[in-house]
């Protein structure tokens, strides 16, 4: 299977599976969509593939121009920065050491510290070009300004309160992490993997403040749905009638008129995660 493909299955499957606070086939924003994400998916994953030889900056570039020329909308800003050391690093690695994940995220510290101004430029200008809410007049990489000589200077700059930054200067260790927590969910419960990604996304509700929703709400704000996943989670086990009343709750809040509960930022950890 093709990079692009794998990439865009791992898009589709995040977004396909119904999460607190999310779209997904069945819960839709005023301006944003199941399709959207769909059709988004498929402009990323064959960028991705036409793309796959090139540096990471090319590779975020490529990916936003195509994903706001065919989704004509910011679906997957976050999800394609992560992706993309991802897909250079698989691209890089030998026959051999496919399916080591030492060996895979080894490849991943290598792409991220081989990185060169260009990829800066590149990435800066992908950013411009999507528009993620929250910004702003904000630290993130401030992309109004001259992109720096390493994007890593920026990334750590920003690492204190963005995840997907945090990604570039932590070898993505999230990332891994959470791999080998949706494999071990898994294989321990007759879950499908859908109901086990609605439970990972549940989990990490509860154990850190989404980016996305601090950023354009504040951290006193993040804190709060923290707490409220947290009282989820103790309501009664995954799947009672007890557990899906609490979830049901905490889906409505984060829905509000102004959808300011979006947990963006975890869904696209755990996009990268299913890649």
């Amino acid at each position: 299977m093709s990079l692009g493909n794998r990439v865009r299955i791992a898009i589709e499957t995040e977004c396909s599976s119904i999460k607190a606070g999310n779209v997904h086939p069945h819960a839709s924003f005023h301006d944003l969509t199941h399709e959207h994400f769909m059709v988004a998916a498929k402009a990323i994953g064959t960028t991705i593939d036409e793309h796959v030889g090139e540096s990471v900056g090319q590779i975020v570039l490529q990916s936003v121009k195509a994903m706001m020329e065919f989704a004509e909308t910011n679906t997957s800003l976050g999800t394609i920065l992560l992706m993309a050391p991802l897909v250079v690093a698989t691209n890089r690695m030998g026959k051999d050491e496919s399916g080591q994940p030492r060996a895979f995220q080894r490849y991943v510290r290598q792409t991220l510290l081989a990185m060169e101004p260009e990829d800066s430029v590149a990435i800066y200008q992908a950013i411009r070009i999507a528009k993620p809410g929250g910004l702003g007049d904000s630290k993130f990489m401030d992309v109004r300004e001259t992109a720096p000589e390493s994007i890593l200077d920026a990334m750590r700059a920003a690492a204190a309160w963005d995840d997907i930054a945090l990604q570039y200067v932590s070898d993505f260790e999230l990332i891994f992490s959470l791999s080998r927590r949706i494999e071990n969910l898994q294989n321990s419960s007759r879950q499908s993997k859908s109901e086990v990604i609605r439970c990972l996304q549940l989990e990490l509700l509860s154990e850190r403040v989404d980016s996305l929703i601090a950023r354009k709400n504040g951290l006193d704000y993040a804190k709060e749905i923290q707490k409220k996943a947290g009282k989820v989670i103790t309501a009664g086990p995954f799947g009672s009638d007890e557990f899906e009343r609490a979830w049901q709750g905490l889906d409505r809040f984060l829905r509000d008129a102004k959808h300011r509960g979006n947990p963006g930022t975890i869904a696209d950890l755990i996009a990268a995660s299913l890649f």
